[in-house]
């Protein structure tokens, strides 16, 4: 932990900072989705800073328990609406809770609800911050409404610097108000060193995982773009490796398309080698678990956290060949880039990185790890951001 953190946790446990400013976070879901993720490391950073945070969400939730912990201000919305009259009633609502709460900034953490944030944060007469965490492809077929958004934000962030050229080329007037922070985990938990055999032990007895056969995992939000059944297509092809297939994550559609690769893998007589597991709150114990971390989607995102987690752990990863999975992986001796949307070179590359004896494994691990620790540091990330937030508010002082 860098001294500069430090000494930011410890004021912020000493007591309230009177100039630290008020945030209030939009996400889409609080779940264990990036975004989720995001606003609640931040959030947290900000309460130990002195400050206050606030986190604004569209239906269930399943972390709400850390907002607790945090003492994280939740607020219940239904921000991802497409009806035009409950838009307008979330934007005044939230404008509403702007005033109400004295809230400096509002950093919405995904391009679709820049509108209402910067709609809000407007009428409300507060800053506004917007994350694009959109993938690549997603730059050119912006709406209006949300380019428009984003040009009167008072500032962007993006987490890929290829996502970050797009924007700047796509929205000219935004060059001089787009930074590049890269997603930061909690290297602290996510390390092997303090990952106890008993906790992997109980996840593998309650998964009755085998501890004789691979173990190649996919942790993905059940949802298709994640390439859950592509998956499955290339376990077809491996019938002669004895493994057996994790797949854990939440479902956001009630277990709709969960209860079809359930099906699925009746249909492809995977039953013996495939689970379908619940969301897991214990995620390094269930990472370390791993012999494989695939990462098979079929569209391109700027950041995957399952992607950093897994090489703060020292997994070998198989993840597909997108230009921001290869800023994930650069400079990782255990990652395989395979085409996207490819069955068989996804069955070829599980196979390869199967094949690597467990010596040369073991061998290569220190160096994924000590390559991701570099360039995804959770408080490195806070660092950053927290500047931002003091400056774009005009609080005086800073969280340092």
């Amino acid at each position: 932990m860098s001294s500069d953190t430090s000494v930011l946790q410890s004021r912020g446990r000493n007591k309230p900072n009177p100039n630290a400013p008020t945030v209030l976070h939009l996400v889409s879901r609080l779940d264990g989705g990036g975004g989720a993720r995001l606003a609640i490391d931040l959030s947290s950073g900000l309460v130990e800073s002195g400050g206050r945070a606030l986190i604004a969400y569209d239906g269930e939730a399943s972390s709400t328990y850390e907002l607790t912990r945090h003492k994280i201000t939740p607020i219940t919305e239904a921000l991802t609406s497409r009806n035009p009259i409950s838009g307008y009633t979330v934007t005044r609502r939230l404008a509403y809770v702007i005033r109400e709460q004295k809230v400096d900034l509002v950093h919405a953490q995904n391009a679709t609800l820049a509108a209402v944030g910067e709609a809000a944060a407007r009428k409300a007469g507060a800053k506004m911050i917007t994350t694009f965490c959109d993938g690549p492809g997603e730059v050119a077929t912006l709406s209006k409404k949300t380019r428009t958004a984003l040009i009167n934000s008072d500032h962007v962030l993006t987490l890929s610097y290829l996502t970050a050229n797009l924007l700047a080329d796509a929205l000219p007037e935004l060059r001089e108000r787009v930074s590049v922070v890269p997603y930061g985990i909690d290297l602290t938990r996510f390390d092997p060193q303090r990952v106890t055999p008993q906790r992997m032990i109980q996840m593998a007895q309650a998964w009755r995982l085998p501890d004789d056969k691979h173990i190649v995992m996919l942790p993905a939000r059940y949802v298709p773009q994640k390439g859950h059944a592509l998956l499955l297509e290339a376990l077809t092809e491996l019938k002669d490796i004895d493994l057996r297939c994790l797949m854990v994550g939440p479902s956001q559609d009630g277990g709709a398309y969960r209860d079809q690769l359930e099906k699925l893998v009746k249909m492809m007589e995977l039953e013996d080698r495939v689970l379908l597991a619940d969301e897991c709150r214990d995620m390094p114990a269930v990472l370390m678990l791993a012999d494989l971390v695939v990462a098979p989607y079929l569209t391109p995102s700027t950041y995957n956290r399952v992607v950093i987690e897994a090489q703060a752990l020292g997994r070998p990863l198989v993840v597909s060949d997108y230009p921001c999975a290869r800023e994930l992986v650069e400079g990782s001796s255990m990652a395989w880039l395979v085409p996207p949307n490819d069955a068989q070179a996804l069955a070829w590359a599980i196979r390869d990185a199967l094949a690597l004896p467990s010596e040369e494994r073991q061998a290569r691990t220190p160096q994924v790890i000590q390559n991701l620790q570099r360039r995804s540091d959770r408080d490195w990330m806070r660092h950053r951001v927290l500047g931002m937030y003091w400056d774009i508010s005009g609080k005086p002082g800073s969280p340092f």
